[in-house]
């Protein structure tokens, strides 16, 4: 029976997430001690009077096309040994989309132990970021700040405006909510992870870095700015740390090409398949994609979603005064392009264009006079999901 989560499940729930997850007895124990115990957001199923399985679909606001919209993250997705293989977290999942329709999330994304198993229920890999390891002698000729200031916890709603700046020009990246942002500050306290910003002459901030320093590298997986000289001044910060450090890494957007500004291109860099993405209801993203382009026209999309009924049938797409509005058609109703839900959560969120999604064949085309408006409509978009649930 798949339900949401009782208080008497709160000790189980916690050994079944410690056992998948290797979090030790300690855990189990600290949780269950603790008052807070979202059942509302816990979704598991119940089988002979026991919970067996579960996911927890956390609420978030995602950035999408500069506005913000409701999001799932699932997370917390486990079973006990005995219970795998007999279809428990297919129903979870399917359950979960029914959950996030309700509470209006229109997307969702996950952190995937396995793409080939989340790509069967809908969700498709959606994000990527690119790391840098440089040597700290490629930031000498970086050029200095006005001035630099430590940050913390008492600088919060500066940091969190700042970064948000930054953030909303990113498709899947967290609008950070109050509680979020206190539990980063709390692991930045036990990581020693330092918080520092950037200014100019006018004391207005340049950029934002989060970094900490390991085995002689400073890693920095945050680094937020507004234009290029506050990253520079950032770097430049960087720098000064070459009696501590050896090497700078960096966490950055796909699209980011500052090996273009360093002295020497020829460092260790690499891309990692990061998250995955899935829209929840096609009608309400498509509504929500903003088009770059002033285009007028219709299309019909038939989209395949075997998960979610309401997403499984065909959609006009009309375009007027730069404006995307979208109707429900029956099923034997002709269409101009045929894909399923994992392809077009890929070109709504821009991880895709209309473009590469018909060469590399992942999408049907069935009237080729439709492709030009097609591939207006369906541009990439920069993408970047930071954080980790």
């Amino acid at each position: 029976m798949i339900r949401l989560a009782k208080p008497e499940d709160k000790e189980r729930y916690y050994t079944m997430l410690s056992y998948c997850f290797n979090m030790g007895n300690a855990s189990i124990e600290n949780n269950v001690n603790k008052d807070y115990f979202p059942m509302d957001e816990i979704i598991v199923n119940e089988v002979n009077g026991e919970i067996s399985s579960s996911v927890h679909v956390v609420p978030f606001m995602m950035h999408f096309d500069q506005k913000t919209y409701p999001m799932g993250g699932i997370a917390g997705v486990s079973s006990f040994p005995e219970s795998r293989d007999h279809g428990g977290i297919k129903e979870i999942l399917t359950y979960s989309l029914q959950y996030m329709k309700e509470k209006g999330m229109i997307f969702s994304a996950l952190g995937p132990f396995s793409f080939e198993f989340y790509r069967k229920y809908g969700w498709e890999w959606g994000f990527v970021f690119q790391k840098l390891k440089l040597p700290i002698q490629d930031l000498a000729k970086t050029k200095k700040a006005h001035h630099y200031q430590s940050l913390s916890k008492k600088d919060d709603e500066i940091v969190n405006l700042f970064r948000k700046q930054y953030a909303c020009k990113f498709n899947g990246s967290i609008d950070f909510s109050l509680s979020i942002r206190e539990n980063r500050w709390q692991n930045f306290y036990q990581n020693f992870t330092h918080c520092y910003a950037a200014y100019d002459d006018s004391n207005q901030i340049e950029a934002i870095a989060f970094f900490r320093i390991e085995n002689r590298i400073l890693i920095c997986d945050e680094l937020y700015f507004l234009s290029e000289t506050g990253r520079q001044h950032m770097l430049h910060l960087f720098y000064t740390h070459r009696s501590q450090v050896d090497q700078v890494e960096l966490l950055l957007p796909k699209d980011d090409n500052i090996r273009a500004t360093l002295p020497n291109p020829r460092i260790q860099y690499w891309e990692w398949a990061n998250m995955m993405f899935r829209v929840v209801c096609v009608k309400e993203a498509l509504q929500a994609m903003q088009l770059k382009e002033n285009n007028k026209g219709k299309l019909r999309l038939k989209v395949h979603d075997a998960q979610a009924d309401w997403n499984n049938q065909i959609f006009e797409l009309i375009i007027e005064n730069n404006h995307l509005s979208v109707i429900e058609l029956k099923k034997q109703s002709s269409y101009d392009f045929e894909m399923d839900i994992q392809r077009l959560s890929q070109l709504i969120l821009g991880f895709i264009d209309g473009k590469e999604a018909l060469q590399l064949e992942l999408v049907t085309c069935k009237n080729v006079r439709k492709e030009p408006l097609f591939n207006k409509i369906f541009q990439k978009r920069p993408t970047m999901l930071w954080h980790m649930f």
